[in-house]
């Protein structure tokens, strides 16, 4: 299984979506087989036979990892965060130049527009101090 959770990715609440979308249309899928083919075909029976036991198997799996995992992390499996509002969170959240640097120079303008004005205050504050310490991010 691919997590793909992250904000900057599909977020928690789209892969928890897909996750149950999955699950629930491999079902659905068969029923509508067994609808269009009238006969009990072999197909269709070794498919059920496959899905009663990969939908169990992955529901354990699942339910094993998400017991294995540090209980600070079960939130992004059904969060909301956009990249954009990650970003934003992260540049206003500290005032380490190289992590505003990655939250901004990093990303897309569109995930900081909203921003833009601190960005360019804190950009023309700063530039002089980057300018004599040269910092690693700032050549990049």
């Amino acid at each position: 299984l691919v997590f793909l959770r992250h904000p900057n990715e599909i977020g928690g609440v789209q892969w928890a979506f897909s996750f149950i979308l999955t699950m629930v249309s491999l079902p659905a899928a068969i029923k509508i087989y067994e609808q269009k083919v009238d006969d009990s075909s072999t197909a269709a029976a070794l498919a059920w036979k496959l899905v009663w036991s990969l939908i169990p198997s992955t529901l354990i799996c699942i339910t094993i990892f998400v017991l294995n995992i540090n209980k600070e992390y079960w939130k992004t499996f059904v969060s909301t965060e956009r990249a954009k509002d990650l970003n934003v969170r992260r540049f206003k959240s500290t005032t380490d130049d190289a992590v505003r640097a990655d939250a901004i120079f990093g990303n897309s303008r569109h995930f900081w527009v909203s921003i833009e004005e601190e960005v360019k205050i804190w950009v023309q504050s700063s530039w002089s101090k980057w300018e004599e310490e040269k910092p690693d991010w700032l050549d990049g």
